[in-house]
């Protein structure tokens, strides 16, 4: 049987495949990152963090923080981007 985080990020990769995008193996893999730090302080680290553990251009991150924002799943709180605070708003409880 799945975990209930399994079964989150399912439920989330489908909403994501129902809005029309696509749930690439880069993008899942950003969103079981968001799972495990659903609290972002620098954008930019966290990237960082994650590309050495996976192959994921900064623009396929960037692009899909700004995807997540604007479809409600992340919240940003500061003025731009690199400064700016993140907090995962999909249930991780």
């Amino acid at each position: 049987m799945k975990s209930i985080d399994d079964k989150k990020l399912y439920q989330w990769v489908d909403q994501l495949r129902e809005r029309g995008h696509t749930a690439s193996k880069q993008r899942i893999l950003i969103m079981q990152a968001l799972f495990a730090h659903p609290i972002i302080e620098d954008i930019e680290t966290f990237w960082i963090t994650l590309r050495q553990e996976h192959r994921i251009s900064w623009a396929t991150f960037y692009s899909f923080i700004r995807l997540a924002v604007k479809e409600k799943w992340l919240a940003k709180q500061g003025p731009s981007s690199t400064y700016a605070r993140y907090h995962l708003l999909i249930d991780t409880q």
